[in-house]
């Protein structure tokens, strides 16, 4: 009621040019909550290498969001779960859903949820997930759940927000897209994989050959407006084996800071250095992204096509 008073004071009637009044009210209302955070996205599904399976099940549900679908008795989808390797672009398909489907992104960071007093986190959790129905449709992302719905606590606080969430996915019925994203999924509640709380739990893992080819061809344009030859790019993509894709960004990302700090010009030789020579992810913690990687290629849709 007061976002449409307010858009109205002017010429007396709602019209597109008022969005961004209802918009804003929108956001005091989350603000209020000090809980969730607007997260503002103009970031393509394009600007996100590989991922093909993914980006197809999002695509294919473009229009849940519409009238049509509605006549049709055709629900809104309801969220994904989205684990796998840290840096392979989990919380950017967050972003670039919102940009897709033209809804409010939010974030709920479980940590700004935990309370020092009994019942206070679960009060809070409550008054999040009651806010994120007030201003729907939108899509919720809650990032890193694992640390927020993982393990047990002494007091039970850990079990009943556990309990309490599972209950909101099932029976939420306003339009609030969610997803979840998560790094070490083997610490989360089994509940949480039931069928009827996520549409689908998806894995990313480290990109292909091919989708290494797409993600260096991506940031090389970003951030050095560039093309390489094919011999070039096939020796990139042998080097960048077992990287994720914000390792191909990282290194790309360096490359450009030498260039533009002068310190020497843009050469194929310093390219293939600095390719050589940046640690990727695979290779700082690898026991632990093998074991992440066995969970996911056993117990989830993977994220990209077979390439």
């Amino acid at each position: 009621e007061n976002a449409f008073a307010l858009a109205m004071v002017n010429d007396g009637e709602i019209s597109i040019k008022d969005l961004q009044t209802i918009l804003d009210e929108k956001m005091q209302v989350i603000k209020k909550t000090g809980i969730l955070e607007f997260i503002r996205s103009d970031l393509s599904i394009e600007d996100i290498g590989g991922l093909g399976n993914l980006k197809n099940w999002l695509l294919k549900r473009n229009n849940s969001w519409s009238e049509t679908a509605k006549i049709y008795n055709i629900p809104a989808p309801k969220g994904v779960l989205i684990t796998g390797v840290p840096g392979c672009g989990k919380s950017l398909t967050a972003k670039a859903i919102s940009s897709k489907w033209k809804l409010p992104l939010y974030l709920l960071d479980f940590a700004t949820v935990q309370g020092m007093y009994v019942g206070q986190s679960e009060q809070q959790l409550k008054e999040a997930l009651n806010a994120a129905e007030q201003v729907s449709p939108c899509v919720l992302w809650i990032d890193e759940i694992e640390k927020g719905l993982a393990g047990k606590s002494d007091s039970g606080v850990t079990n009943k927000m556990i309990g309490q969430f599972l209950f909101w996915l099932q029976e939420c019925k306003k339009e609030v897209f969610v997803v979840s994203t998560a790094n070490d999924i083997t610490s989360l509640p089994a509940e949480l994989f039931r069928k009827g709380r996520f549409d689908e739990i998806f894995f990313v893992d480290l990109p292909s050959p091919n989708e290494r080819k797409d993600i260096i061809k991506l940031y090389l344009n970003k951030y050095l407006n560039i093309n390489i030859n094919d011999e070039l790019m096939n020796k990139l993509v042998e080097l960048s084996n077992g990287f994720s894709g914000s390792d191909i960004e990282s290194t790309i990302r360096e490359i450009a800071y030498e260039v533009v700090a002068k310190e020497q010009g843009l050469t194929q030789e310093l390219i293939i250095n600095k390719f050589a020579n940046s640690l990727s992810v695979s290779k700082t913690n690898p026991e632990k992204i093998e074991s992440i990687r066995k969970w996911g290629q056993e117990h989830a849709t993977p994220a990209s096509k077979n390439n």
